[in-house]
C-alpha cells in the first residue's frame, strides 16, 4: 500500500527548551511548554522521530510502524501513552458530580471498575471521551488526553464538596498491548492479574514501583494501561522493556498505535468528531442510559434525538492501493457526500481502510463510493466498523 506525500506537513528539525522530571512547578493549571516523558531515557536510545501530543514528546515510530503493529498483534507492543490525562475527582460530591455530566450511570459503577464514557456540555456535544475509573463513591480518575476535561469537571464541581486535580506531569503512562501483554506483565507484577476483567482496575506494584494498572487501551486488543509516578518512571519503563523484549516483544509508536485503531474503529477526539457532536451522533448512543438519575444535558440530548441527523461516521474499505488523506473529500453520484477524518493502510486487511462523515442516505453498508485524491480518485465500499474483529474478542481474552 502507498500513502500519499500529505504537502500541508512537512518534517522540521528544531532547537527548543524542553523540559525534564521533575518539572517546573506553577500555580497556573492552564496545559504549557514541551516536555519529555519520565519513560525518555529508554525511548531516545532508539527513537529519532517523535510527536507532540498534550505538551509530551511521543515516539511517532522505533523502526518500522508496521513491524511494530505486528508486534502488537502476534506478541506485545510497549508503548509510551502520556498525554492520556489523569484528573482526580475527590471528595464526597465526587459520584454525583460525575453522574450529573456523563450520560452512564455512574452510580452503578463497581469499586475497581473502569467505564469508557464520555464528558458533556450542556447542549449535549462532547467534552472529550475516555476511561472512567472508580478507586471508590469519593475518588475517581478521568482518564482522557488533550481535551478540556479537568475545566470541564472545575466548572460544574465549583458549588459541590469535591476536589479536581490534574496529574499530567505527575503520574505518566506506559501501555502494554498484545496477546501476550498479560504473561509478560504477570513476570514483574505482584499481584495475580488472571481475576482482573476486561475494564477492571488493579492497584500493585510492577518491576518493584507501586503502579494502579487498568485493563484498557488504544489497540482492541489483550492489554494494560499502567500508571506510574514519574519520580519512578525511568527506570520503572527501563525494566519493564527489558522484560518485554526477553519475551519477543517490542517497543512501538504512535503511528503502529494508529494503524490499530483505525481498524478497530476507535474513535479520536479532535479528528473524528468533538465538542459539536452528541454521543449517539458519531455511535455511542449506547452510553445514555434511560434510567439513570436526571444529568445536565439529559433534555438536550432527547431533543437531538428528535431531529433526525443528517451524517454519520461510516467505514470505508478502498479497492485499490492508495491510502488516502485526512480532508479528501467523499463522492457519490457525482455529488460530495462526506469528508475522510482517519485513514490507514491495514497489515491485516491487505487494504486502505477511512472513517469518515458522509451523509446518511450514502452510509448504507455495500454504497459504493469515490474518494478524491486531487486530481485523481480511487474507489471504495461502505463497511461495517470496526472493520476487524467486530465483536472485540481479542481485547475480552
Amino acid at each position: 500500500m502507498k500513502s500519499r506525500q500529505d504537502e500541508r506537513f512537512v518534517r522540521t528539525e528544531f532547537a527548543s527548551v524542553i523540559g525534564t522530571p521533575p518539572y517546573a512547578a506553577t500555580p497556573i493549571r492552564s496545559r504549557s511548554g514541551l516536555k519529555r516523558t519520565a519513560f525518555f531515557p529508554t525511548i531516545s536510545a532508539i527513537a529519532t522521530d517523535f510527536k507532540l501530543h498534550n505538551t509530551y514528546l511521543k515516539p511517532d515510530y522505533f523502526t518500522d510502524p508496521v513491524e511494530e503493529y505486528w508486534a502488537i498483534r502476534r506478541t506485545a507492543g510497549l508503548l509510551d501513552v502520556t498525554g492520556e490525562e489523569i484528573v482526580e475527582v475527590k471528595g464526597p460530591d465526587a459520584e454525583a458530580l460525575l453522574d450529573d455530566i456523563m450520560p452512564r450511570d455512574v452510580r452503578k459503577m463497581k469499586d475497581g471498575h473502569c467505564y469508557y464514557s464520555v464528558l458533556l456540555h450542556d447542549h449535549g456535544g462532547i467534552v472529550e471521551d475516555g476511561i472512567l475509573v472508580r478507586f471508590n463513591k469519593e475518588l475517581f480518575w478521568w482518564i482522557g488526553g488533550p481535551g478540556n476535561s479537568e475545566e470541564c469537571l472545575y466548572a460544574n464541581g465549583v458549588a459541590r464538596n469535591v476536589s479536581i486535580e490534574s496529574f499530567n506531569d505527575r503520574i505518566h503512562v506506559a501501555s502494554l498491548q498484545g496477546p501476550k501483554s498479560r504473561e509478560i506483565l504477570q513476570q514483574v507484577c505482584d499481584a495475580d492479574l488472571t481475576p482482573v476483567p476486561f475494564y477492571g482496575m488493579i492497584q500493585a506494584k510492577v518491576c518493584g514501583v507501586p503502579v494502579t494498572i487498568t485493563r484498557t487501551g488504544y489497540t482492541a486488543e489483550l492489554g494494560y494501561d499502567i500508571y506510574v509516578d514519574v519520580a519512578h518512571g525511568a527506570a520503572f519503563f527501563a525494566d519493564l522493556w527489558s522484560t518485554v523484549q526477553k519475551a519477543g516483544g517490542a517497543l512501538c509508536g504512535s503511528k503502529s498505535l494508529g494503524i490499530r485503531r483505525i481498524e478497530a474503529a476507535i474513535l479520536n477526539f479532535g479528528q473524528d468528531f468533538d465538542w459539536q457532536h452528541t454521543p449517539v451522533e458519531i455511535g455511542l448512543g449506547w452510553m445514555v442510559s434511560e434510567t439513570k438519575a436526571p444529568f445536565k444535558s439529559q433534555k438536550a440530548l432527547m431533543a437531538a434525538e428528535a431531529h433526525p441527523y443528517k451524517q454519520k461516521l461510516a467505514g470505508l474499505r478502498f479497492d485499490g492501493r492508495e491510502i488516502p488523506l485526512i480532508g479528501d473529500r467523499i463522492v457519490v453520484d457525482g455529488k460530495e457526500r462526506g469528508v475522510i477524518t482517519s485513514a490507514t493502510g491495514s497489515p491485516a486487511l491487505d487494504c486502505p481502510l477511512a472513517i469518515g462523515w458522509l451523509d446518511i442516505e450514502a452510509a448504507t453498508p455495500g454504497t459504493s463510493v469515490t474518494v478524491a485524491f486531487g486530481d485523481r480518485s480511487a474507489t471504495a465500499t461502505v463497511v461495517e466498523m470496526p472493520f476487524l474483529d467486530p465483536e472485540r474478542k481479542l481485547s475480552k481474552g
